[in-house]
């Protein structure tokens, strides 16, 4: 479940953040109905996203196997992620107050403007809320260690294994 919604989230984000806002005009996608589809797609995996996270966190920290083998690293990360999300929660009432989509925009010009090498592109930002601006920090913070991490793994996902044709293990009996 939790690789599930943030696969779903980090899509979205991608998708909606790093789109140029002509190709949303274009497709005749208005500010106000993407920031609607923010809210309910991204509150939707959201949910889905934190009752996996809650259950791998658990597993993180009860089970003994688990707790053994964690480094305080592993454990520190998914912390940070579930921080993370609770604060992407936290902009959903926010957001709902600004249902024409302007601070929308404000955010994909910041991060297109990040995305381009913009030196003024914090100034879309600065009169933002500042539970989105802790978000921006927190998810920045993220993305600054995530090479040092076990988020890793998200770029050696064994999709090999997705997409292998099933076959069976026929193991040999010893006399």
């Amino acid at each position: 479940m939790f690789h599930v919604g943030i696969l779903i989230i980090l899509l979205g984000h991608f998708v909606g953040l790093l789109t140029p806002i002509a190709v949303f005009e274009a497709l005749g996608i208005s500010h106000g109905a993407k920031q609607i589809l923010a809210i309910v797609a991204g509150g939707g995996a959201g949910i889905f996203c934190f009752i996996g996270m809650v259950l791998l966190i658990h597993r993180r920290l009860f089970d003994p196997r688990i707790r053994k083998n964690s480094s305080f690293a592993d454990t520190a990360i998914l912390l940070l992620l579930f921080a993370q999300l609770i604060l992407g929660f936290c902009t959903i009432p926010v957001s709902l107050q600004h249902l024409d989509g302007h601070e929308m925009v404000k955010f994909m010009n910041w991060v297109q403007g990040i995305v381009t090498f913009k030196a003024d592109a914090y100034e879309f930002v600065v009169d933002t809320a500042l539970v989105f601006k802790i978000h921006l920090t927190l998810g920045l913070f993220i993305f600054t260690i995530f090479p040092f991490t076990r988020l890793v793994h998200f770029f050696s996902a064994p999709f090999g294994y997705i997409f292998r044709r099933q076959y069976q293990i026929v193991r040999r009996r010893e006399t």
